[in-house]
């Protein structure tokens, strides 16, 4: 019955802030959630507030990628097609650890760049990560569910990013205040995605390709990140041309230029020799001219974070600053043009055109592949010296590969311990014991060693209005090896004529 009588108060409220007078939280705005004289007068209690309008809003995020951080993948080189990967059983070279064993890594409580806790930025707050089952969220694990770090314009990331023990355990916080609760927005803003990605714990380490009215033009146009990454019943579409992350929401959907450019976005007598390119160019090669962030990284090396001055190596060019005394791997900053590859959609027809480990798949003689700017990775991570891959637990399909059957077991430090102490050892040891209970276990010796070949990080932002121009890819100094693309030598001394 109550909750029969708050819908009915909901639905008579105004769809405008026009009725509303100025108030503590702010100028008044376009559009003002309905129920915002229920909220101030009794407040905001979490999930189960917003439940009694949406009643499938939780179940539905409970279904997402945003909530196991997988999905079933297909066509991931390596990996049985339908099973589950995401960020929560693969291994990230640059947090250099599991999702499990790091699941509230943090320096004194709270999340930092040097010790990054996973479920800080998780859409619920949980003592441990949700695990694919079939099944659906238990009624008090979707009461977790953060609404409003999405969808309130103003949300405090410091409570959210502060460890929190309740009788359910330890946790990462949630901005529950009234302050967020009244500030709503009919969709969520750029600044509620940036909160968690590509941000991250650090302005550029992670993709180099900030959104922002600063570095990309869509974003000074205002574009929503929604606007392209349309939702559908709170699952959202990543895309099909990806080199490093295997769950999408939704695999079918298309997120390209050409959406809303067309297929000829160029005018002019110029503009049609351009969109010739395009058959074979992806439209962020010339448009995204510069990227930032980690190109190696070395987790066997820990070294002060503060050994670099001031602003530590890790946080380069966003100046967060280092934490005194905590030890972070050995790791170098670059920035300038991206690296570039050929890379093709992952559609059901086809087959094996990503990698679980972001290598480079496609090349230029794979049917519909163009190429794509992305940042190379150098990575030394940390493996078993006995044990193989896949003696772990659903790792079992990597024995009868070729290339798979001897490959060391990837350990997985704990960010914590590993900041704290830069005992390798000690880390490995906290962030393995996680992962017992799923039969994961390490022989206790441990090596340093570097990822065969180079991986690969998509970059699709920081746009330019203007692209590169001819000669800098048209030039014998140009910023494509187009004899490592695979052209031939009578095509590379073509191509590097000047425009």
């Amino acid at each position: 019955m109550r909750r029969k009588v708050i819908m009915a108060v909901f639905a008579l409220l105004p769809l405008t802030g026009t009725a509303f007078a100025k108030d503590d939280f702010g100028a008044l705005r376009g559009w003002v959630h309905p129920g915002y004289e229920f909220l101030k007068e009794n407040g905001y209690q979490g999930a189960q507030t917003c439940a009694m309008c949406h009643p499938d809003a939780l179940q539905e995020i409970t279904q997402t990628v945003h909530w196991y951080m997988a999905t079933p993948i297909r066509n991931v080189q390596g990996l049985p097609d339908g099973s589950w990967w995401g960020m929560l059983n693969r291994e990230c070279a640059l947090a250099g650890s599991l999702t499990i064993s790091n699941w509230t890594a943090s320096t004194d409580g709270h999340a930092t760049v040097q010790a990054a806790g996973c479920g800080a930025c998780h859409i619920g707050s949980l003592p441990r990560p949700p695990f694919p089952s079939g099944a659906s969220a238990t009624e008090a694990q979707a009461n977790t569910v953060d609404c409003l770090v999405c969808h309130a314009k103003d949300y405090a990331m410091h409570d959210r990013k502060t460890l929190v023990i309740d009788a359910t355990g330890m946790h990462w916080g949630v901005d529950t205040s009234l302050k967020a609760a009244l500030s709503i927005t009919k969709v969520p803003t750029n600044e509620a995605c940036l909160r968690c990605h590509e941000h991250a714990f650090s302005y550029d380490y992670k993709r180099g390709t900030p959104y922002t009215p600063h570095t990309d033009v869509h974003a000074q146009a205002g574009i929503q990140c929604i606007t392209c990454h349309v939702t559908e019943h709170h699952k959202m579409p990543k895309g099909q041309y990806e080199s490093d992350m295997a769950a999408n929401d939704l695999p079918d959907v298309t997120v390209t230029c050409s959406n809303c450019h067309g297929d000829e976005p160029h005018r002019g007598n110029i503009g049609k020799v351009i969109n010739k390119h395009i058959a074979m160019i992806a439209c962020q090669t010339c448009h995204i001219p510069v990227v930032a962030g980690i190109s190696y990284e070395n987790w066997g090396e820990p070294v002060k974070d503060d050994s670099h001055g001031r602003y530590s190596e890790l946080s380069k060019y966003d100046k967060i600053p280092s934490i005194k005394g905590l030890y972070v791997p050995t790791v170098k900053i670059t920035m300038g043009h991206p690296d570039y590859i050929w890379r093709v959609a992952n559609k059901k027809t086809r087959m094996n055109v990503q990698s679980w480990m972001a290598f480079q798949i496609s090349g230029i003689k794979t049917p519909g592949a163009k190429i794509y700017p992305v940042r190379g990775l150098t990575q030394i991570l940390l493996f078993d010296k006995k044990l193989k891959m896949w003696q772990e637990p659903g790792m079992g399909f990597l024995k009868d590969n070729p290339h798979m059957a001897n490959f060391p077991a990837l350990l997985a430090p704990n960010r914590e311990v590993y900041n704290k102490t830069g005992d390798i050892q000690e880390a490995i040891d906290a962030g393995m014991r996680p992962l017992e209970s799923s039969g994961f276990t390490w022989s206790g010796a441990w090596m340093a060693m570097q990822i065969p070949g180079t991986s690969y990080i998509s970059v699709n932002h920081a746009i330019k209005k203007i692209g590169l121009s001819c000669n800098q890819c048209h030039s014998p100094r140009g910023v494509m090896d187009f004899k490592a693309l695979g052209y031939s030598p009578a095509q590379v001394k073509e191509l590097e004529k000047t425009r």
